[in-house]
């Protein structure tokens, strides 16, 4: 253990020994979205310091907290804890850093007061500046038989005119601006591959209602490579991620998720020597657990751990399973999520994912970044299937 690391135990552990947080509220929302993104700059510091306090255990969930240390008010300090809340450490931020100021101890709080978010949410305050988010790339949905595909957005987006590239997978090719409007929806944009003949090229094999193509500037090309990978369609046979030629996958699977059951696998996309696996969980009474793992050269380098928090009051279906679990009548099922493209981000040196997950209202897209043993979401946005 390095130098620096073991006095950085010993400094927390007197700590968490002399203050204790004893009170404080949980909060998140557009005005202090900044606090977030200087946390999540140190994620991966956080994360070491976490598994050091609690070996073999990672933070599942964080939250924003004003903080009353031994009668100290603090303010936009965060907590970060495992799903259960049995092991927690509270951080504040200064101008020498992230630090470790307590545990949390705020025990007369009630539950439903406590605005947790999931860790996978911390890449969501990043900056405007970040290469990916600024370039805000927009997904589109096609109708191939007219070289039509339409984007929708809450927002309007000043320069849908000047986007002309495409990507879906590893293919790039130039795109017209058609037309806007708007609707119910909010604002549409609609474009035209400039070659119409790339049509079939560019999907072939794909239906509609599988794809959902991504159109940028050509400049987001500059810091962005859109990589070679291949991907489980519906229709194929499905593949289940073997114990016997997986074994230390399956160790690994187990110390992550401490031996919670595995119900289910299936293989989603290859790209070399990485593979991308959907993992379902079984059910605990106050939450649920889906997981896209990230395997690179026999080994779980990463995942997405999506967790779905159930209250003991919340709407259930005939056999008890939660109605709205990850997503509006989802009827506590979770929602295959589809790779639409991989791509290096060489600004910053990692892999992005990006991501389509159908339900029964609407198709959420995200793009998930690697950042340290997780993935985590730096856009999202959702649209309606309802006519």
């Amino acid at each position: 253990m390095k130098k620096a690391t073991i006095t950085l135990m010993l400094m927390t552990m007197a700590l968490l020994v002399q203050a204790s947080v004893i009170d404080g509220s949980f909060y998140f929302d557009d005005e202090t979205a900044w606090i977030g993104r200087i946390y999540y700059n140190s994620l991966e510091q956080m994360q070491e310091e976490f598994t050091e306090m609690y070996p073999g255990y990672l933070p599942e969930k964080f939250g924003g907290l004003k903080a009353n240390v031994d009668g100290e008010v603090l303010d936009d300090c965060l907590c970060l804890s495992t799903c259960d809340e049995q092991r927690q450490l509270v951080y504040k931020h200064t101008s020498r850093g992230v630090e470790v100021i307590g545990t949390y101890m705020g025990m007369a709080m009630q539950q439903e007061q406590v605005n947790w978010q999931p860790i996978y949410r911390m890449g969501e305050w990043i900056s405007p500046d970040d290469m990916t988010v600024r370039h805000n790339p927009l997904w589109a949905t096609p109708i191939q038989a007219k070289n039509v595909f339409r984007t929708a957005s809450d927002n309007a987006v000043p320069d849908a005119a000047s986007r002309d590239r495409m990507i879906f997978k590893p293919h790039v090719n130039a795109v017209k601006f058609n037309k806007q409007w708007q609707d119910a929806v909010g604002y549409r944009y609609e474009y035209k591959l400039a070659d119409p003949g790339i049509v079939k090229k560019m999907f072939r094999g794909y239906t509609d209602s599988q794809i959902a193509a991504i159109v940028v500037n050509h400049k987001f090309l500059d810091t962005h490579q859109p990589l070679q990978y291949s991907r489980w369609l519906y229709g194929e046979p499905e593949v289940t991620l073997g114990r016997s030629e997986n074994s230390y996958v399956w160790q690994q699977i187990n110390q992550r998720y401490h031996n919670r059951k595995v119900t289910s696998t299936k293989w989603l996309a290859t790209m070399g020597e990485m593979s991308v696996w959907l993992v379902d969980f079984e059910p605990q009474a106050n939450n649920l657990l889906a997981s896209l793992i990230v395997v690179k050269e026999g080994q779980l380098e990463e995942a997405f751990d999506d967790y779905a928090m159930i209250s003991g009051d919340c709407e259930r279906t005939d056999d008890g399973k939660p109605m709205h679990a990850w997503m509006v009548y989802d009827y506590g099922e979770y929602c295959e999520p589809e790779i639409m493209a991989i791509m290096h981000n060489t600004y910053s040196n990692e892999l992005e994912f990006y991501i389509r997950q159908g339900g029964s209202e609407c198709n959420r897209y995200y793009i998930l970044r690697e950042r340290g043993p997780w993935l985590v979401k730096i856009s999202e946005c959702s649209e309606s299937v309802l006519e």
